[in-house]
């Protein structure tokens, strides 16, 4: 992409007759300085007179010299007055434009003197010096049309329509022609830059408009012209069209259908356009058929008509959305029958692909079969990437970017498996052996052939998520729990890892025994795979960096790949294991006359101001964080405050320690040794909350 960051100098020029020649102005408003002389000559009239006297001719009298210096000031100034941001400079960048169209640039041409100038206008290509990188394409020459006004817009004035002498006040020059302002008016120009057919999405173009002052080409040549910078850059939709469709279909169901969804957005890039009066179309692949074969059988998401048609033996459904912004999407959905004698050969597919036709200039719609590019579309994007005419750049086209676009494809199986039904557990930050969990995640068997044979074999991996160090899922054996289809009874055994102490496993005709698993996973059963994972080191811990965080998660991921003839693809599953454990938070409240009870006091955890002799109540709450439907008690807890925290500024109110626990757990003991105040043995149920509370009094000589 080229740069689309242009500086130019703001452009005017003056000139003042007076005497002598200096130096002109540079600025996008009239020199207000004064300007150079062009040398006029002053004004100096004398009167005569003739008498006679008696009929006697008398010598002619002259009156005396008058003098008139005349002072003459050219100036003038041209500026865009295009909106590009910037009003009234010399540029017009970033103005819209369409393969074949044209741009229009409006400029004014105002005479800021006190002479009547003659101005040549011209349209050019890219001549001039650019501080930006070269453009794409040069917009060119054309003619310009005009209108003179007044310098503040308004239409002139009788005695200045009259003073034209020969001026059209409208008309159209060509490239090249000439406008005559008089003083204080200005002509508003305007003119048509062609954009070549050819010129793609992103492209830009560079022209210039100039005015060349008669008066300065005379006097200062070097200062006579004035070029204005105008800007294209071509603006075209960018569609980008996901197709989704059914990943499997078993062929062997009474009615295989597929159940497709079609999203076309207009992508927002910085060179993107609204589309309007465009189609959407999909000719169904042979042996795809809807099921009424009416645009009833089509729902479209958003302003959009469906119509169907017949292109050779296929179904065609047609869609014509009036007007796409930037940034906007149709979605489009329908089921379609499958004729499985179409698809009898192994492995077979069927490969859907939708496209999106729009013009320049009109309507596409209605769209024949067999459209032709430049008379019935201009741009054609389709998810089949080899037959696509975009007209945008490569970097946002099929291969990547904005304009990505995916087909909808669907494998046909008699096979149906999947791995299913994600868990959430919780576990302790250090489990052991006896707290591990288990995960439990099942495989599925929807298909019509046995699963987990030797002609279908099935593997799946159990992988740890990479999230968190101190949680793993335990490898080595694990036990699977068949549920055989139509109520019979439930089979446990141990599965071996393909690897010993790995996390892959292998089901086949070998490794499920025949006695549980004669045909292997029977079309409708189900298999549980049920592993473990643990917290920590599995034996006890010996510091807490041996412990899994509070609160911290992990996840295992459980991946199913079918093998064998018309494997399905490979499914995963992400199960959660949540570490939950012990939370403590201390707060306290000031006892200003060391009488207030826990129950009316507030508590906060931010910074108390006390005096001596006052007291402070501290509340210890630790907190069981584990889920009412997931999680454990714990038991034996203790909450501990060293005396040592508090013993240089106060002393411990007698008596005061207490415990209390929330509902359904258990309080614990309240005591104090020589080195602690202490709550003991409290058991905390999931959500549960034990409190220690005690309070001190502040020592009045320290």
């Amino acid at each position: 992409m080229k740069s689309n960051t242009f500086n130019y100098s703001l452009l005017a020029v003056g000139i003042a007759a007076v005497m002598g020649i200096s130096g002109g102005a540079n600025a996008a408003t009239p020199n207000t300085t004064g300007g150079v002389s062009a040398g006029a000559a002053a004004i100096n009239n004398v009167a005569t007179a003739n008498y006679s006297v008696a009929g006697i001719a008398q010598p002619n009298v002259s009156s005396n010299i008058v003098t008139v210096n005349v002072s003459e000031t050219a100036n003038f100034a041209l500026t865009s007055t295009i909106d590009d941001g910037s009003i009234g400079d010399d540029i017009a960048i970033n103005q819209t434009a369409t393969p074949g169209g044209t741009t229009t640039f409006t400029h004014n041409l105002t005479n800021t003197g006190n002479v009547t100038d003659t101005y040549t206008i011209n349209t050019t290509g890219n001549d001039s010096a650019l501080v930006t990188a070269t453009p794409d394409y040069a917009l060119g020459t054309a003619p310009v049309t005009f209108t003179i006004v007044q310098a503040d817009g308004t239409p002139l004035t009788s005695t200045q329509v009259a003073a034209l002498n020969g001026q059209a006040q409208t008309g159209t020059i060509a490239n090249g022609g000439t406008i005559k302002l008089q003083p204080g008016t200005r002509a508003n120009l305007s003119y048509e830059a062609a954009t070549p057919d050819a010129r793609n999405g992103n492209d830009k173009g560079v022209g210039t408009l100039t005015a060349t002052s008669t008066f300065f080409t005379a006097n200062l040549p070097a200062n006579a012209t004035l070029v204005n910078e105008n800007q294209t850059i071509v603006r075209l939709p960018t569609f980008k069209i996901v197709k989704t469709a059914t990943s499997t279909v078993d062929l062997t169901v009474a009615n295989p259908q597929i159940n497709y969804s079609i999203v076309v957005t207009n992508a927002t890039t910085d060179y993107s356009a609204a589309a309007t009066d465009i189609v959407i179309r999909d000719v169904l692949p042979a042996g795809l058929s809807l099921p009424n074969g009416a645009a009833s059988d089509v729902t479209v998401t958003g302003a959009g008509t469906a119509t169907i048609s017949t292109i050779g033996t296929r179904q065609a459904i047609n869609v014509a959305v009036a007007n796409l912004a930037v940034g906007a999407s149709r979605t489009i959905t329908f089921t379609v029958n499958v004729d499985r004698e179409q698809y009898t050969a192994a492995n077979s597919s069927v490969t859907n692909n939708a496209e999106v036709y729009d013009k320049f200039v009109g309507p596409v719609s209605p769209l024949i079969a067999a459209p032709v590019l430049g008379t019935d579309y201009d741009i054609l994007d389709s998810t089949d990437s080899t037959i696509g005419v975009t007209r945008i750049p490569d970097n946002a086209g099929e291969g990547n970017g904005a304009g990505i676009d995916t087909p909808g494809v669907t494998n046909f199986t008699r096979r149906a498996v999947i791995v299913s039904n994600p868990t959430t557990r919780e576990i302790a930050p250090a489990s052991g052996t006896d707290g591990q969990v288990t995960q439990k995640t099942t495989i599925i068997n929807s298909g019509q052939d046995a699963e987990g044979t030797n002609t279908n074999p099935l593997t799946f991996t159990i992988a740890d998520g990479g999230n968190n160090a101190a949680v793993r899922p335990v490898t080595g054996p694990i036990s699977v729990t068949y549920t055989p289809p139509n109520g019979g009874a439930p089979v446990t055994i141990t599965l071996q890892p393909t690897v010993a102490g790995g996390n892959t496993y292998t089901l086949n005709s070998t490794t499920l025994p025949t006695a549980q698993f004669p045909n292997g996973i029977a079309p409708g059963g189900t298999l549980a795979i049920n592993y473990n994972v643990s917290s920590g080191n599995v034996t006890t811990p010996a510091t807490a960096a041996d412990a899994a965080a509070v609160g911290s998660t992990e996840t295992t991921i459980v991946t199913l790949t079918p093998a064998g003839v018309g494997a399905p693809a490979a499914t995963s599953v992400t199960d959660t294991t949540n570490v939950r454990g012990l939370s403590l938070v201390k707060s306290q409240s000031l006892d200003t006359a060391c009488e207030a009870t826990v129950a009316s006091s507030t508590f906060v955890q931010t910074a108390l101001n006390a005096k001596p002799d006052q007291c402070v109540i501290y509340r210890i709450q630790a907190t069981n964080t584990s889920s009412a439907a997931l999680g454990f008690n714990l038991t034996g807890v203790t909450i501990s405050d060293l005396l040592s925290n508090f013993s240089a500024g106060a002393d411990l109110v007698a008596n005061s320690p207490a415990t209390s626990a929330t509902t359904s757990s258990t309080a614990g003991t309240a005591s104090t040794s020589a080195t602690a105040v202490l709550g003991t043995n409290y058991t905390i149920v999931p959500q549960g909350v034990g409190t220690l509370t005690f309070k001190i009094k502040i020592k009045n000589a320290r």
